[in-house]
């Protein structure tokens, strides 16, 4: 037995998402972790349990490897003031305080990942603090494994982001595009990121060969190219110059035979991204509310500010938000966006599932039970879906992990219900294992205030 504490999870059903349904499943299991590491996985009644270990008591419960959300942005918060870019409260909450507490807070950030079940994250996109955080996280006893791209890498600038570190970076030229590529890679990115923007007028080939510079740059370093490119057109391009990870749905148009080719060429990585866009929907309408997962596990202090639009006096709300308090508009996801899902995982394509939490209305942490049921919705069975978030994400993380098994990393995640039953039931954490330390989700919650 290798030296380190030792814990036993006894009696469990270990989940494999890797396999196939027939043999997903383990019933009356025993899981030995000794340090940080799995170290034997076998019938309950074959297992030896060794003295002084630490007994969890599995049965009736469930074993899945630790959640992995694929996109997330730790320089934004899901509150309505993360984003001045679209929702302008600088005269109610001015922008340079909403950063200020949002890096003060991302220990407790840190916090509510874990309680969630989620142990591993890939934040594709923010300042240079985002380097600054991935070592944070690396060093912190409570915190998920963290991946990292720096700024975005775009055709049009977002100035009222840019606080002296700006998440989002204009360029115009191939030249420029290498020039900041290099910046960001002597930090040793997980990726690179472009923001793929295309506006009507543009020259898209022009935008394509920008692109295909930036990956350039990264794949002669070793690091892969994450691209937001949300149109068809956009995809293609972004894909056709070398994109690794498509970060969002394609949202305009079905997905054709050249899209999936390329995608299956570059053994890419499709990321839906299915809620954010009803979490802005309801949030900017005053009509979010937080799920029981929500109440349970979100950051207390984000939650508190979700309903701030009930006490914002109306002068110092954005005219564009105060017509839709007047008339909200119904809040959903592109309906193309749902079916391209379940076709791109029909062609082969690795689906990996990721939220953009941090946008407004996607809370940090509790919102990949929203992720998940719409994934379901779409036409994912649920292991599908939780293949996505624990053996496919970790293509992702670019991390060994997702996978239960002697000799692997021990992060892994108690459930009170089967999540192969409903994609649901994923929020039905009882403790998380990060490293081979047990954390009590509600204990995470409460230490937060």
């Amino acid at each position: 037995m290798p030296d380190g504490d030792v814990t036993a999870i006894v009696g469990i059903t270990v989940v494999n998402p890797e396999r196939g349904r027939s043999s997903a499943i383990e019933r009356d299991r025993t899981v030995l972790i000794a340090g940080d590491r799995i170290h034997r996985v076998g019938p309950a009644k074959s297992v030896t349990i060794p003295r002084g270990a630490k007994i969890i008591d599995g049965r009736g419960r469930w074993l899945i490897p630790g959640l992995i959300d694929s996109h997330v942005h730790f320089f934004q918060s899901g509150n309505l003031y993360t984003r001045p870019d679209v929702a302008d409260f600088n005269r109610w909450m001015p922008y340079a305080r909403e950063v200020a507490r949002n890096g003060a807070r991302v220990e407790a950030t840190f916090k509510v990942w874990l309680a969630s079940g989620v142990t591993g994250v890939v934040d594709v996109g923010g300042p240079f603090w985002n380097f600054e955080m991935r070592a944070l996280a690396s060093k912190s006893a409570a915190a998920p494994e963290v991946a990292v791209a720096g700024p975005l890498i775009s055709f049009v600038a977002r100035p009222a982001l840019d606080l002296g570190d700006p998440p989002i970076i204009r360029v115009a030229t191939e030249g420029e595009a290498r020039a900041l590529a290099a910046r960001e890679l002597a930090y040793k990115p997980d990726y690179i990121k472009v923001w793929f923007i295309h506006r009507e007028g543009d020259d898209l080939p022009a935008q394509e060969a920008i692109v295909k510079a930036t990956a350039d740059a990264a794949h002669s370093a070793g690091v892969r190219l994450a691209v937001h490119a949300t149109e068809l057109a956009t995809a293609k391009a972004a894909l056709r110059a070398g994109a690794d990870f498509l970060v969002h749905s394609v949202e305009d148009l079905p997905v054709d035979g050249e899209f999936l080719a390329l995608a299956r060429k570059n053994r890419a990585l499709y990321c839906p991204t299915l809620f954010v866009y009803q979490g802005y929907g309801y949030a900017l309408s005053n009509t979010w509310r937080p799920t029981k997962a929500e109440r349970r596990l979100a950051d207390p202090q984000i939650l508190g500010m979700m309903s701030d639009l009930d006490r914002i006096p109306g002068a110092l709300v954005p005219e564009r938000i105060r017509a839709r308090l007047q008339k909200p508009a119904p809040v959903q996801t592109p309906a193309v966006a749902m079916q391209n899902l379940r076709r791109v995982m029909d062609a082969g394509i690795t689906v990996v599932l990721g939220t953009d939490a941090g946008n407004i209305g996607t809370l940090h942490g509790p919102s990949v039970f929203r992720e998940a049921a719409l994934m379901q919705a779409a036409g994912l069975s649920p292991l599908e879906v939780l293949r996505s978030a624990t053996s496919d994400g970790a293509r992702a993380l670019g991390r060994e992990r997702g996978i239960i098994a002697p000799g692997k990393i021990a992060d892994l995640v108690i459930l009170d219900a089967d999540p192969l039953a409903d994609s649901a039931n994923l929020a039905a954490v009882r403790q998380v294992i990060r490293r081979g330390r047990v954390f009590d989700p509600d204990a995470l919650i409460r230490s937060l205030n």
